[in-house]
């Protein structure tokens, strides 16, 4: 699978075949064929791969976002954290974020975790709503919904800035886009913000 990852990264998803990742580990085809059915079931386990590596992401950037949030309330910290991250996986990684909403994987998008308890991507993203809701930012009528809204807009700035639409050609102008665009998420979810106190 690590052959698998190194491949598309390299060259997207319909750049590699089964064959040749087994022969960049040095296995025999048939060895490959006894984990994976098809490249396509490679491919499907990249892209699961790729979603729970994307969820980590957004974890790590949401825990770092309460511990360091200048003078912004934490809950809203967290929330632009997890967009931030949600970018910065599909920017580092387009070919790999390619394959997770590509047709292969299909299948790790409507899958439910096997455990309860595993953090998605999408269950990350429903936490910061919810706590936005608890700071009092977000009104809870405002909360039903909320995460398809928010996720087309930033899955739609990762899909735009990898195809290079955003006018934004440089990190630091897609940074300061982001940032923009998720203040502006902000607003449009919770309306004017009380200050903290």
């Amino acid at each position: 699978m690590a052959s698998a990852v190194r491949l598309i990264e390299a060259g997207g998803p319909s750049a590699f075949s089964l064959r040749e990742a087994a022969r960049e580990v040095g296995v025999s085809a048939n060895a490959a064929y006894r984990h994976f059915d098809d490249k396509s079931a490679l491919i499907t386990a990249v892209a699961a791969d790729g979603f729970a590596r994307l969820a980590e992401r957004m974890r790590r950037a949401m825990a770092s976002a309460s511990a360091h949030r200048g003078g912004e309330p934490a809950s809203i910290a967290r929330f632009k954290a997890a967009g931030g991250a949600y970018v910065g996986f599909a920017v580092d990684h387009p070919e790999i974020f390619r394959a997770m909403f590509g047709e292969c994987g299909a299948e790790c998008r409507s899958a439910t975790p096997e455990n309860e308890e595993t953090e998605t991507s999408w269950t990350l993203l429903g936490q910061a709503l919810d706590a936005l809701v608890a700071d009092g930012f977000l009104r809870p009528e405002r909360r039903v919904g909320a995460e398809l809204k928010v996720w087309t807009v930033v899955h739609g700035f990762a899909s735009l800035s990898l195809d290079g639409l955003t006018a934004a050609p440089t990190q630091r102008e897609r940074k300061a886009a982001l940032e923009a665009l998720l203040d502006f998420t902000v607003v449009g979810l919770c309306g004017d913000l009380p200050t903290a106190g």
